[in-house]
């Protein structure tokens, strides 16, 4: 019913454009009034007073024509417009798993990665103390120095975004990222497929560094597109179409990944409509948030006499729509330009812009392999129509969302804050059996960020910001919630209801904690104060304090309301004009009781939670 909504809203939309874009050709003449024309006026004689000189006698030179004014001048358009950056990391992390390893009996894992050498019983650095190296020699390594809980590396990415502009009024925009996050030194020409090359036995003797290729030496490729969208400006509004980046308010629910130390961003397959009115923005869109197997992805050899494969070309369809996740989402408010915001504080006004969002998101029907616990869902990629259709379960689940966002400047002070609330039900939560009971879907969260300056050009400013984000009683195995999914139903628990709201990930809090070991805020809150000081305009540092909290203290595995206490230092150098940034980072946690094992629980697997430190080095281009 949903999907036929959507399709219903593209076309009237659709319509409406062409209606418009139409009227626009008219030109939406005035008619003439009922009534009698007035006749055409005869022009006059002129007198001999009037006459004009003739003749190469003339007294009088002919003046000069006027250039044209510059305004009347169609402003040429670009046709094709190219921006983007160059993000050189390089990252040292010490001691990220805390001084906490894997308990493997209990099903525990480690807070953060842990170098491999300490996965080896006989090579980790506890079995090589003492030890001489082969050949003779002494290692240099002591008791204090185990285990080894240092990484350290670097990464780069170049990220383009073309814009074709076809007319004034409309423009096809795209993202596209060469070597996202690829890690320096990962794909050195010694290394094929699942082995070494038999000219190179090892890398210490690779030349070169190949191009990244999928089941070669990477499971990413070298060019990956990630957005791909059109704009039309219509009289009656702005249409969009195609797969866009998502943002809204200050990006703890949806965030476009567009800051420079971002390594994610939400892409949305959308048809959207925004009319402006007032000062104000009113939108409407539709989200294609899932639509499952397609005609491209099954394999056409079960169940048949041969093998038989499809041949991909022309149009791929959607093999069903009950399994459809469909997304309507409603917007208003209003959003001043950059440049709009800087002249009204130039002229001492206050500014403040705000906004509400509302979405609603279905899905009926899901896949799931029966006796691999909860939701052991597949993709549908060269899976058979009889598997996709045997492990069809109705889950008969709902999603609201509803967003609120403001911001206030005004001189030097600048507030913004974003809250939000998440309602919802799953009908049958395992999807294995139907007729169980349905869990609840309840979440919350908010941010609160203030900042003032002082001194000329405000060049010291000083900050607070406040974050909570709701959790429940389920009893974490892993810290980290990129990792893993929280799945209700799973035994040997069951929680019956969804209370944990995780903020985007691209929303950075700090360093360490958030930013690593937890992968988001999540089940936490936050008090953030911080201090800034711009030496010069393009020199300056920053430091921030972070003390984090519990929600739930059931759920981690120290039991207690205080998390830890962070430093972050940043010092850094900008040349806007060139588009050149470069920035030194130190962080340093300190971890308290709730990260800790203690031994009432863990008993002889108690471990205190150690101090984690970070030195990171960024270089951007910004083009």
């Amino acid at each position: 019913m949903t999907r036929v909504f959507g399709w219903s809203l593209a076309l009237a939309l659709l319509l409406s454009v062409v209606v418009a874009d139409d009227a626009q050709g008219q030109g939406f003449a005035p008619r003439p009034r009922p009534g009698p024309r007035p006749s055409a006026q005869k022009p006059e004689k002129k007198g001999p007073a009037e006459a004009s000189p003739e003749g190469k006698d003339s007294a009088e030179a002919d003046l000069p024509a006027l250039p044209s004014w510059p305004g009347a001048q169609k402003k040429k358009l670009l046709f094709f417009q190219l921006d983007g950056y160059f993000r050189f990391r390089s990252d040292l992390m010490h001691n990220f798993n805390l001084g906490q390893t894997t308990l493997v009996d209990r099903g525990v894992r480690a807070p953060y990665w842990v170098p491999l050498v300490e996965s080896s019983s006989t090579l980790k650095c506890s079995k090589r103390v003492g030890l001489s190296v082969p050949g003779g020699g002494e290692r240099g390594i002591e008791a204090d120095d185990c285990p080894d809980n240092t990484l350290a590396g670097a990464n780069i990415r170049l990220r383009l975004e073309p814009t074709i502009n076809v007319a004034e009024k409309v423009r096809v925009k795209a993202q596209l990222d060469i070597f996202d996050n690829l890690v320096m030194g990962s794909t050195p020409d010694s290394i094929m497929g699942q082995s070494l090359s038999p000219h190179l036995p090892t890398a210490l003797f690779s030349e070169s560094q190949e191009a990244p290729i999928v089941g070669r030496n990477s499971n990413t490729p070298s060019i990956l597109v990630k957005r791909a969208w059109a704009e039309i400006d219509t009289p009656l509004g702005e249409l969009k179409v195609g797969r866009m980046p998502w943002h809204w308010g200050m990006g703890i629910m949806a965030n476009s990944g567009a800051c420079w130390d971002c390594n994610y961003g939400d892409n949305v397959d959308r048809l959207q409509f925004t009319v402006d009115w007032a000062k104000h923005s009113f939108g409407i869109a539709y989200d294609f948030a899932g639509s499952g197997p397609d005609s491209y992805k099954i394999d056409l050899s079960s169940g048949l006499a041969g093998s038989q494969t499809f041949v991909g070309g022309g149009q791929a369809v959607d093999l069903e729509q009950l399994d459809d996740v469909d997304q309507l989402v409603l917007f208003a408010g209003r959003f001043d330009r950059p440049e709009v915001i800087k002249d009204r504080l130039d002229r001492g006004e206050i500014v403040l812009n705000y906004g509400g969002l509302f979405v609603w998101r279905k899905q009926m029907m899901d896949y799931v392999v029966a006796g691999k616990g909860d939701s052991a869902i597949i993709s549908g990629l060269n899976a058979s129509e009889s598997d996709l259709a045997s492990t069809m379960r109705e889950i008969s689940a709902y999603v609201l969302t509803t967003d609120l966002w403001f911001k206030l400047m005004w001189k030097r002070l600048y507030v913004e804050f974003e809250g939000l609330a998440v309602f919802g039900e799953i009908g049958n939560a395992s999807k294995v059996e139907e007729g169980e009971d349905p869990v609840d879907i309840l979440q919350w969260g908010f941010v609160l960020r203030s900042r003032y300056g002082f001194l000329r050009n405000a060049a010291l400013k000083v900050g607070l910001e406040f974050g909570f984000a709701s959790g429940n009683d389920a009893e974490l195995f892993d810290l980290n919630r990129r990792r893993g999914v929280y799945r209700p139903g799973a035994p040997p628990r069951r929680i019956n209801d969804l209370r944990e709201y995780r903020f985007d990930p691209d929303f950075i809090v700090d360093l360490i904690l958030f930013r690593e070991i937890m992968g988001t805020v999540a089940n936490a809150m936050y008090f953030k104060p911080s201090i800034q000081y711009d030496i010069f305009d393009s020199l300056g540092a920053r430091l921030d304090i972070i003390y984090s909290l519990a929600h739930r203290t059931v759920a981690y595995p120290g039991n207690s309301r205080n998390l830890g206490l962070e430093f972050d230092l940043d010092i850094y150098y900008k040349n806007v004009d060139e588009g050149f940034y470069v920035g030194f980072q130190y962080g340093l946690l300190i971890p308290f009781a709730g990260l800790d094992r203690p031994g009432e629980i863990f008993g002889t697997d108690a471990q205190s939670a150690q101090v984690a430190q970070t030195l990171q080095l960024r270089c951007i281009v910004k083009f």
